[in-house]
């Protein structure tokens, strides 16, 4: 466990204690949350960074805070994944959304801190990862960014179906101004600024919830990639455009309007050859 883990828990145990005497339990509260972040706020997002779980589930939980089962081979490289399970039985959400079912939290120090931090100064422009599952219905795959403390949120919902049994590549495009991002209690930037928590979620289908069946949902490659530098986005657009014009074809008129100012006889529409 790293010191900087270490640092943070010895800090929130003060604080538990400090808890004790009821007359300070509110401001004992407050100095935990306040100890908590703090220790979270220097963390700098790691960006590029790529979790592929080869040696473990590197502190990644499940929706009860368990550590995922490791798998050495098989994932979406051959290598190692991480899995969790879920069971949708009666599943209800006053939000209407699905279950958080994997998670990262800052607690448990998951990837080494690597998506800890500022996502928008250290210039996170997209999150994707490859998932699995093996429930009967095609799935939908939400993500969720928080807080150290897990409050406030932010959930960028998903369009991409997942079948079941196939490595599915999820993308999440990571802009406060997008309306796929749906904060809770503040905006959406405001937490994209304060990132301890990382959760992938799913939809929820009826036929699933009439099912108590405990299904088996897996994760690999999780990867934060920058925002692209603008010349490079430039050059990626004129790219296409050139692209788009070598495939255009060339209209039957050019030939013959060069034809005809070289003096030669034009050819097409009826005319003899």
């Amino acid at each position: 466990m790293s010191i900087r883990n270490e640092r943070m828990k010895r800090m929130l145990k003060r604080s538990e204690g400090f808890l004790g005497s009821k007359s300070c339990r509110s401001r004992g509260l407050a100095i935990g949350s306040i100890a908590l972040f703090a220790a979270v706020a220097a963390q700098a997002t790691t960006v590029p960074f790529t979790e592929s779980f080869d040696a473990g589930v590197s502190g990644w939980e499940d929706n009860v805070n368990s550590p995922l089962a490791w798998t050495a081979t098989g994932g979406a490289d051959g290598g190692g994944f991480a899995s969790g399970s879920y069971d949708y039985f009666g599943y209800s959400s006053p939000f209407g959304s699905g279950p958080v079912v994997l998670r990262a939290s800052a607690a448990d120090d998951p990837s080494g801190g690597a998506f800890i931090g500022d996502w928008l100064a250290d210039g996170v422009g997209t999150v994707t990862a490859m998932v699995r599952h093996d429930a009967p219905e095609d799935l939908t795959f939400f993500l969720r960014v928080a807080s150290p403390a897990n409050f406030p949120g932010a959930v960028f919902s998903g369009t991409q179906t997942v079948a079941a049994n196939v490595w599915t590549r999820i993308t999440f495009a990571i802009d406060p101004s997008s309306p796929f991002c749906i904060a809770e209690g503040t905006s959406c930037a405001a937490v994209l600024a304060n990132v301890g928590t990382l959760q992938f979620g799913t939809s929820a289908p009826v036929g699933l919830i009439d099912d108590d069946v405990a299904y088996t949902i897996s994760i690999d490659q999780v990867a934060l990639l920058p925002v692209p530098e603008p010349g490079t986005a430039l050059l990626f657009g004129l790219g296409l455009a050139g692209l788009a014009a070598a495939g255009r074809p060339e209209p039957a008129d050019r030939g013959n309007a060069a034809a005809t100012r070289s003096g030669e006889p034009a050819i097409g529409n009826g005319d003899p050859a």
